[in-house]
């Protein structure tokens, strides 16, 4: 064997151990961006729950509002719609990273619960038919079969299931 051929076989290795280390930093990045996007998601889900928590009169209007929509006066149902939509828009974007594949489908399962418990309220699927078109056709489906499955439990008020307990989630290696 040559210097020539010996170099040949050396450059050969080379590229493979490049493609190796190539495919490694993927698989490190694509998992860093799936739990960069869980945190955001999950900070922003948060921080509207902290919102309410914190704020006395965005609770009483969301609980009033999804009691009954109709009984909120011209600025309270402005205010109910809106904070319906953005709550729908963090939905929407996790629903998103789910379908474009960095949300997992457990991750998705367990987000997908709490939307779909929104949906409980008479007055969140009144709100939801005024605001619907204003979504991403699929996600729209979707969130439009959560209302028809809680529409004849909502209509005869019987309290929501509670939401199934998620398979254990084994930490990816």
């Amino acid at each position: 064997m040559n210097l020539q051929e010996l170099a040949q076989i050396g450059g050969v290795i080379g590229v493979i151990m490049s493609i190796i280390y190539v495919g490694i930093q993927f698989r490190n990045n694509a998992r860093a961006l799936r739990a960069a996007t869980y945190q955001q998601l999950s900070a922003s889900v948060t921080a509207a729950w902290d919102n309410l928590f914190n704020n006395a009169e965005s609770y009483s209007l969301v609980l009033r509002g999804g009691d009954d929509f109709n009984s909120l006066d011209r600025l309270e149902n402005a205010r109910f719609r809106f904070a319906h939509m953005a709550t729908k828009r963090r939905y929407e974007n996790a629903w998103f990273q789910h379908r474009i594949g960095t949300l997992k489908g457990d991750d998705w399962r367990a987000i997908s619960a709490n939307l779909e418990s929104l949906f409980t309220s008479p007055g969140t699927l009144a709100a939801w038919e005024l605001v619907k078109n204003r979504s991403i056709p699929e996600f729209r489906a979707n969130i439009d079969d959560f209302a028809r499955r809680q529409a004849p439990l909502v209509a005869a008020n019987v309290p929501p299931a509670p939401p199934k307990k998620p398979k254990s989630h084994k930490p990816a290696k």
